[in-house]
């Protein structure tokens, strides 16, 4: 009886969470905006939390609460990078990881057009032009970066769940809080990027060494599955780019028929 009992309050709190996360309103406290950056930090909201830590609490107490943090966190986090009012963040970090990935492609599958094509678009600066453009290589890699943003979470989680079995003496309640606060800055897609260029150094080196030495520390993120969807970025801003040539070439042909025009009135003119 009491094992049923705790069983369905398991699956209670599994299914409540799930229900106020779907619906929760935008400026709840997972949502935090920099007044600087302007962009959305993402922060657990424990509102509804089963477990909580005081000073008081102890080892047992401190390691329920790492477990509800953990399952709660994942699902807002979720939620967090599915939201289509999130803005891509066009900062210098993002930017050279971005062209550290089409490095990469282009060096292991031989793509030097997807190397100087993303090197250009972004070296360019953050002007309206170039952040369409970028936006191209965002949407395209987006499952990718919310695929590496899972994998660097879960590999920061087993770290933290190892700690269960240290006392509070090694592994103090405020060293718990930090850690839940790293997890939560992990909740980025900053870090997903990271994660594939992870994915793509480790094939590098592998194809380097020819010999496979480990299991990918990526096994989800597919390299190939990357090169293809960079490729279709860089096809669609060649041509958006190409469009915007063909767009300013009518305009400069009627300008220097205006020109000529002018200046053939004043030829007449002093006849």
């Amino acid at each position: 009886m009491k094992t049923s009992t705790t069983l369905l309050s398991t699956f209670a709190i599994i299914f409540l969470t799930g229900c106020i996360q779907s619906s929760i309103d935008i400026n709840s406290n997972y949502y935090n905006t920099s007044s600087t950056k302007k962009e959305l930090i993402f922060s657990t909201n424990e509102h509804n939390f089963m477990h909580s830590l005081d000073k008081k609490a102890t080892k047992q107490n401190r390691n329920s609460y790492m477990d509800e943090f953990i399952l709660k966190s994942d699902m807002q986090c979720t939620n967090f990078l599915n939201q289509p009012l999130k803005k891509t963040d066009n900062s210098n970090k993002n930017d050279s990881l971005y062209m550290s990935i089409a490095d990469t492609i282009g060096t292991l599958f031989g793509l030097s057009y997807i190397t100087n094509t993303a090197k250009a678009v972004f070296l360019e600066g953050n002007n309206k032009e170039s952040i369409k453009d970028k936006t191209a290589y965002t949407n395209a890699l987006s499952p990718e970066m919310r695929k590496g943003v899972e994998i660097a979470r879960a590999r920061f989680a087993k770290e933290m769940k190892k700690k269960q079995v240290l006392p509070l003496d090694k592994y103090s309640i405020e060293n718990l809080k930090e850690d839940t606060l790293k997890y939560d800055k992990q909740c980025n897609l900053e870090y997903g990027l990271i994660e594939i260029n992870r994915a793509l150094k480790e094939m590098q080196s592998q194809m380097n060494t020819r010999v496979v030495t480990k299991e990918p520390t990526t096994p989800t993120i597919d390299p190939k599955v990357i090169k293809d969807k960079v490729a279709q970025a860089t096809k669609e801003v060649k041509e958006k780019q190409e469009e915007e040539k063909q767009k300013k070439k009518p305009e400069s042909s009627k300008q220097i028929k205006t020109s000529s025009q002018e200046d053939n009135k004043t030829a007449i003119l002093s006849v």
